[in-house]
Formats: C-alpha cells, sequence, structure tokens
C-alpha cells in the first residue's frame, strides 16, 4: 500500500549534506533552555516550536525527526537539519500524510519507520536528503483504533525483528469504563488486541497483526517508553498504569492512595511475559503484586504466586512514562553507561494533589537489571515548584534519543522544544526553575455568591469530576475537555450537559477527546443537580441553576430511549 507524496514536497528534500562541527564549538543555551541538570552538564535548544513532539531520532549526519500528535501542514512527522554548524536546526520541513497522530518513530536499516493509531509504515531515507525519497510503504496494518492509548510504539531487535506495543483501550476492562463500582470483565476480551507486545518481521511489507503478529507479551497496560537494548540484547518498557482507584471505588482509597498508587512499572519484556493487567497492578509501598478492585481485590489481596511477572523497578504512580533511552556511548561519565533514561511526561490523575513527574530521571544498570532505585537528571520542565494541572507546566519531556556523539536528546510535546544535553565537565551551569505560579481557583472568575450556596455541589465536583477536569476546570490536553467558558455550561440548555452525565459519553460521535467519560446515573437527581448547578457557576458565571425536576424529566426520557 502507498501514499502519494506530492511532487513538491519532492522538491523540498534537501540534497546538501549537514554541517557537523565539533561539541566545543555549539553555544549552550544560558539557562539550558529553562532546565536543571547535573554539575558538568549543559544543555543546547536545538529546535523549538516544531509542534507536540514525541518520539526522536537523531541520523548520523545530525539530522533530527520526530513524531507529532497533531499535523502540521497536512504532516505528522517534522525533519531538521542544521546547515551552519552551530547546532540549531535551522531547516524544518514537516511531511507524512498519514491516517492519524503518530508518537513513535525510528531509523532502521535506512527507513524510517513510523508508527500511527493503525498501522506502521516507513520512509526511504537518503544519506544526503532530509526529507524520503518516496512515499512510505506499510510494514504492518489492520491494527484496532481504541478510544484511549492509540499510539502504537516501535523497537527494533538486531535479529531483523520489529516490535510493537500496543495499549489497552480502557482504564482497567471494566464493563463500563472508568464507572463507580463497574466489575472487570473476566476472561478480559481486550487482551486480545490490545495490552501487550507483537513481534513482526522488519523487511516484510503488507503484515497484519491478526495474520502475522506473534504474541510476544500481554497484560501491560500501556507501554509508551519502549526499547530493545542493542547491549543487552533485551526488551524493555516502563508501563502507564491504571487511574481512577478512588473514584471508582472510594470506599477502599483515599486522595493520596489513589495519586501514589499504583506504581509506574518498569518491565524487562521477554517472550511470554505477563504483567498482569488489568486483573492486578503493582504497589511499590507495599511491595507487591495487588488483586485490583474490579477483580475482587481489596487493596491487600495478592494474585495466585508465580502467576505475573513483576518489575525490575517502579516508579511512583501517575508519573506518566514516555520515553526510553539506553545510553551506550562514551561521552557521558562512566557512571551512565548502560544505564537508562525514563522521561515523565506528568499525568493528571494525581488531582487534587500536586502533579508529579515533569522530568528525566536515570537508572543505573547492573548487567541485564537495573543495579538499586533511581535519581532525577533532568528537572525544572514543569517551570514550578508545586504543580495543580498539567495546563500550567511550562514543558512536559516526552522523546529521548542518543546522537552520534553521545549527546542526549529531550524532546517535549507542550511548545514542541528538543534539548542536546552534552557532558562538558566542571562546573557546568545550572538552570534555574522559571517563576511560574502555580495554578489555583481564581476568586474573580467564579460566581462566589452561588458556590457559597452550593457547597454540596462543590463537594460532589471534587470527588467525582475534579481528576478529569482538574481544580480549576482546565481539563487535560487531548484527553479531557475545558470546561471554562464553556458554551455548554452557559445559559438555559442544559441537555447535552444532562445526557452526558446520565448516559456517560458514548453516543457522541466523532468525539474530540479519546477519554470516555463515564455515566453518573447512579448519583441522585438532586446531586446531579448540585454539581450541574455549581459547575455552571464556577466555570461558566452562570446564575442559571439546573433543578431537581429538570433531572428527573432528563432521567426519564432517556430510560424511555
Amino acid at each position: 500500500m502507498h501514499h502519494p507524496l506530492s511532487f513538491a514536497l519532492l522538491l523540498l528534500s534537501l540534497v546538501f549534506i549537514p554541517a557537523t562541527p565539533s561539541q566545543a564549538q555549539f553555544i549552550v543555551s544560558p539557562d539550558n533552555g529553562g532546565i536543571t541538570l547535573p554539575e558538568g552538564f549543559q544543555a543546547l535548544v536545538v529546535a523549538d516550536d516544531i509542534g507536540r513532539a514525541r518520539r526522536i531520532a537523531v541520523r548520523d549526519n545530525g539530522d533530527i525527526y520526530a513524531a507529532l500528535m497533531d499535523p502540521i501542514d497536512l504532516g505528522y512527522v517534522v525533519a531538521m537539519r542544521d546547515t551552519n554548524g552551530d547546532g540549531v536546526m535551522d531547516i524544518v520541513k514537516y511531511f507524512g500524510e498519514l491516517d492519524s497522530q503518530c508518537k513513535s518513530l525510528e531509523i532502521y536499516n535506512g527507513y524510517l519507520y513510523v508508527g500511527s493509531t493503525r498501522q506502521i509504515v516507513r520512509f526511504p531515507l537518503d544519506p544526503k536528503q532530509l526529507l524520503p525519497t518516496a512515499p512510505y510503504e506499510t510494514v504492518v496494518s489492520g491494527f484496532p483504533t481504541p478510544k484511549n492509548h492509540r499510539s502504537k510504539n516501535i523497537t527494533f531487535d538486531d535479529s531483523g525483528n520489529l516490535y510493537v506495543s500496543a495499549g489497552s483501550p480502557g482504564d482497567s476492562c471494566q464493563e463500563v469504563d472508568r464507572t463507580l463500582h463497574s466489575p472487570g470483565k473476566f476472561p478480559c476480551d481486550e487482551l486480545e488486541r490490545y495490552a501487550g507486545v507483537w513481534m513482526f518481521d522488519a523487511d516484510t511489507l503488507g503484515q497484519t497483526q491478526l495474520e502475522d503478529g506473534f504474541h510476544f507479551a500481554t497484560g501491560i497496560r500501556n507501554n509508551v517508553a519502549f526499547q530493545w537494548d542493542p547491549i543487552k540484547k533485551e526488551l524493555y518498557g516502563v508501563q502507564n498504569g491504571r487511574d481512577n482507584l478512588m473514584q471508582n471505588w472510594p470506599e477502599l482509597y483515599n486522595e493520596r492512595e489513589s495519586a501514589e498508587l499504583p506504581s509506574e512499572e518498569f518491565h524487562h519484556i521477554k517472550a511470554g511475559s505477563n504483567f498482569g493487567w488489568p486483573y492486578t497492578y503493582y504497589d511499590h509501598q507495599q511491595k507487591t503484586r495487588i488483586v485490583n478492585p474490579e477483580y475482587g481485590g481489596d487493596k491487600t489481596k495478592r494474585p495466585e504466586e508465580g502467576l505475573y511477572d513483576d518489575p525490575v523497578l517502579t516508579f511512583p504512580g501517575h508519573w506518566a512514562p514516555v520515553g526510553l533511552q539506553f545510553y551506550n556511548a562514551t561521552q557521558f561519565p562512566e557512571k551512565y553507561r548502560g544505564g537508562a533514561f525514563v522521561s515523565f511526561h506528568g499525568s493528571w490523575n494525581r488531582a487534587p494533589l500536586p502533579q508529579q513527574g515533569y522530568n528525566v530521571v536515570f537508572v543505573p544498570f547492573d548487567g541485564i537489571k537495573p543495579a538499586g532505585g533511581y535519581e532525577v537528571f533532568a528537572d525544572g520542565f514543569k517551570g514550578t515548584d508545586i504543580l495543580h494541572t498539567p495546563n500550567a507546566a511550562t514543558f512536559r519531556p516526552t522523546g529521548l534519543t542518543v546522537g552520534p556523539d553521545g549527546s542526549l536528546y529531550v524532546s517535549e510535546d507542550k511548545v514542541g522544544r528538543i534539548w542536546k544535553i552534552m557532558y562538558t565537565g566542571g562546573e557546568g551551569v545550572l538552570a534555574s526553575a522559571a517563576p511560574i505560579q502555580a495554578t489555583t481557583p481564581s476568586s474573580t472568575q467564579k460566581s462566589a455568591v452561588e458556590i457559597a450556596l452550593d457547597p454540596q455541589g462543590q463537594a460532589l465536583y471534587n470527588q467525582y469530576c475534579l481528576p478529569c477536569h482538574q481544580i480549576d476546570g482546565s481539563g487535560v490536553p487531548n484527553m479531557q475537555p475545558s470546561l471554562i467558558a464553556s458554551e455548554r455550561l452557559q445559559g438555559t440548555d442544559t441537555e447535552h450537559s444532562l445526557r452526558l452525565l446520565l448516559q456517560g459519553s458514548n453516543w457522541i460521535e466523532d468525539k474530540e477527546f479519546p477519554n470516555l467519560m463515564a455515566s453518573f446515573a447512579f448519583l441522585s437527581d438532586e446531586e446531579i443537580a448540585q454539581v450541574l448547578t455549581y459547575s455552571k457557576a464556577r466555570f461558566a458565571q452562570s446564575s442559571d441553576p439546573v433543578s431537581k425536576a429538570v433531572v428527573a424529566a432528563a432521567r426519564a426520557r432517556y430510560a424511555s430511549q
């Protein structure tokens, strides 16, 4: 299968060879581009405002490619080149009219492989040209498109195998996703096509998941940070753990437990591995695997011994790992060689507690296993010591890769910045976090009188709505919508909002946000009226309350449909 590549785009492919200066010629950014680094390290911002970048790759000549979550000029991939030798990418071109957003790419055997939502494709690369020399070829297709965790993340071993990680379509395989007390499906049918790793031949075109994929490993909820280490000759991934422990099981979990659990798991993935999703999660505080409440867990119940694999290392909950890169170069000091860098994008499900993650950590290794714990390597991305909402972060680190000179490249998807981190020795230059104020509810942006009259509505919002829509109503980009100044909450027409609360969001076609909104029909008519009245006043400054009778009438209408 081919996708046409315009003649004009081909003309844009640059044929001159980029300058490749020595590292010493680079002038580093005076504040390391807004991040903090260990002593002896400095950073150069090599690209900025390129789009919402995820995984990145660097060629031997210094060209950089980044996968984009949103297309620019119809392209989901950006190609960059430095032509004057200062290390900054002065040529930036977009290509790749794919079927959907892409978060993963890798250079392999002269091709740029790209993972989108439903397929893996490859573009041929020429050593002298920046842009691909021909249309893309489809390597694997036939992946279903889930509501959540849609990216197909890729890596290659040294035996010609392509590994594809596919995330789960929901949170914990409930009968009704992300819903209070909804039981888990047993057996979980989602494991057949999702939440695992599939292996393919890297050079064969026209493969499909069902016919050609070998189901290599399972029980992995969403493995975005994913890499084969060519030195260890082993496959690894760092999983994004489940959400909604307190929201779905408030009798078992409090706010702090729900924020800190479950662990983000570092997996050593072998053929036949089963890491226990959705039946279990790993608790780094108890240092054991725990049965999920959807499957009869009580916060302490353990699964049958030996049934599931354990992680080789754990991190606190909801840090959201999205990048993994083993360091096998020699520029950095000896302690880093053979270890792994992990980037944490920051999650949303820690609310109402402050958000965490937003850093790059280093994990030392001893052979094929971590040597102990981890240490924060690059920090300051969130721009403030205390962060309440993901939207307020200055940067959210994503992709990691090592360049030909041994430098570590880091991308992020808030403004589209890429750093090149170099070891320069000496004292280095330590950056300080930008003085950005933490986001808190603004008394000037809310109807104080109505909130004061409806404290129960505020309590209901904090319990059921805040984890997704955040404490200030700003939502989460690409996941949950903002409620601030929402037209749906303004005025007297509450039909859309009431249907959402009573039926969830499954009925909406062409949803802009992939995360499913669960039904809150278990709330009473009075409670729904209270939380909707509060939301209208708090976020849309609407003085039109919703009555219990209006909710009852809507409930009756939808029950009869």
